[in-house]
């Protein structure tokens, strides 16, 4: 109501009655002005709104004196119509009773730098950093216009004044806003102060800023450095920057700095400087580093160095393929990934290499995965029937040994025996025209002197002038062991 009875009068041109009421309607209540109380009273008991009254041309009550919109509109008619004192005194009212937003701060001290009063508009920014200090989103932007306003008022006059600000800036500034205070501070020193300390704000830029910055801030760091110094002298800073940054950013930084030592003709040391960055660059994801490598092998290198670059490839290229990046790239949670077959991976690999895929043509011979895992599971078991058919026939054997006579079933298969003739017909055929020769008794030792304590005779052939091969003597040597 007070907003449209001031627009109201201003409609009229009745500018003065227009201020008058915006002057009753933002002005505080008073605890010494009893008719105030005693109208506040009246008003409960009579059921009013608060804040009116049966005059309405008496002041404003309860919280209508911190009203943003009518001490909006009230600065802005202060300012056009009221002159220089009235709107001045209407500023310091509103920040003193604490109504002022960061936007009113800046009115308040553009109002006063446009009227020369620049000492005093100072003061209103120092006010406005009290009221509303990092990290408040609005902090960056008064401090900003304060040290720009501040800057093209005294320049070069007052640095140590200048510095103090700058520094009491950056003290509690957030990484987010941190750049644009620095790279003003660092401009003020290359300008009005030393390089050294241009240099040293530089790096603290390079430590404040968030990580996504750092790269920036060490390149224009760098670059700094080199006009100020010398080529030489960036070398500590190329060092810190590799070691800051994240692996993506040093393979870039080792570039660089590969670079400025093949400028330097440190050959060497550029070598170094790419073989340290190569371990933070996949050839799969990051081809341009390797190409850079390669050019650089084929300015300044030989066949060895080539070689030895095309091994740390391979090296680094089998690190990296042992990382899975399926989960991350794909959205596919950890945990839940799927097997895929052979066929479907030579599919992914062929694709992925931009190679033609073509089926492998299946073998009648082998056994499928699902045939071939039930035949594993039977596997103990034939093996044990195997066993057993073994004991039976070495029991068999030595049963009926005295005799010479070994009943078998017809279905029965005598393992032994089929060894034995396989042996026997390996023998015949490798080895042909060979003359044999007897054996000495002596060979025989105790074998032969056992028949002839009691024991029944066995058949064990004494040495005799007959043809035996090495092989049938071993046979009669054996069934003799057997039958004892």
């Amino acid at each position: 109501i007070w907003a449209a009875w001031v627009e109201f009068e201003l409609k009229m041109e009745n500018y003065e009655e227009a201020l008058s009421v915006i002057r009753q309607a933002i002005t505080p209540p008073t605890s010494s002005d009893l008719s105030f109380r005693r109208q506040e009273k009246k008003q409960k008991a009579e059921g009013k709104p608060k804040g009116m009254s049966n005059n309405n041309k008496k002041g404003g009550g309860g919280g209508l004196h911190k009203s943003l919109r009518l001490w909006n509109l009230a600065l802005d008619l202060e300012e056009s119509l009221g002159g220089f004192a009235n709107a001045k005194a209407c500023y310091a009212r509103c920040v003193e009773l604490g109504v002022a937003t960061p936007q009113i701060i800046l009115n308040y001290a553009n109002f006063l730098s446009e009227n020369k009063y620049f000492e005093e508009s100072f003061a209103a920014y120092e006010k406005g950093i009290s009221l509303f200090p990092f990290p408040h989103p609005s902090a960056h932007s008064i401090w900003s216009a304060y040290l720009t306003d501040f800057h093209n008022r005294y320049e070069g006059t007052k640095v140590e004044r200048s510095r103090e600000l700058y520094e009491r800036c950056v003290e509690h500034i957030v990484p987010d806003k941190a750049s644009e205070i620095y790279l003003l501070y660092a401009k003020f020193e290359e300008k009005y102060g030393l390089a050294k300390r241009a240099l040293a704000v530089y790096e603290r830029l390079c430590t404040a800023v968030p990580k996504h910055e750092k790269l920036k801030a060490y390149e224009l760091y760098i670059a700094k450095a080199e006009s100020f110094s010398g080529p030489s002298k960036t070398r500590p800073i190329y060092e810190a920057a590799i070691s800051a940054l994240d692996d993506r950013d040093a393979a870039k930084m080792c570039l660089q700095y590969a670079d400025l030592e093949a400028r330097l003709g440190e050959i060497e040391r550029a070598r170094t400087s790419l073989t340290y960055g190569a371990q933070m660059a996949d050839p799969r994801r990051d081809p341009d580093y390797w190409k850079e490598w390669h050019a650089f092998e084929v300015a300044h290198g030989n066949e060895e160095t080539f070689r030895e670059m095309l091994r740390v490839k391979r090296g680094v290229a089998a690190a990296f393929s042992t990382v899975n990046y399926n989960a991350l790239e794909m959205g596919e949670p950890a945990g839940r990934q799927k097997t895929l077959t052979e066929e479907e991976a030579l599919k992914m690999i062929s694709e992925r290499e931009g190679v033609k895929h073509t089926s492998l043509p299946s073998i009648s011979g082998f056994v499928s995965g699902s045939k071939r895992t039930a035949a594993e599971a039977n596997l103990e078991d034939l093996e044990r029937q195997a066993a057993r058919l073994r004991q039976a026939t070495a029991a068999a054997i030595g049963k009926d040994s005295s005799s010479g006579n070994v009943p078998m079933d017809e279905g029965e298969i005598d393992i032994d025996s089929e060894e034995e003739e396989e042996q026997e017909v390996d023998i015949n055929q490798t080895v042909r025209d060979v003359t044999t020769k007897s054996i000495p008794s002596a060979v025989f030792g105790g074998l032969l002197g056992a028949q002839s304590d009691g024991e029944e005779e066995r058949s064990i052939p004494a040495p005799t002038t007959t043809t035996m091969g090495a092989l049938e003597r071993l046979r009669a040597a054996a069934s003799s062991n057997k039958q004892q």
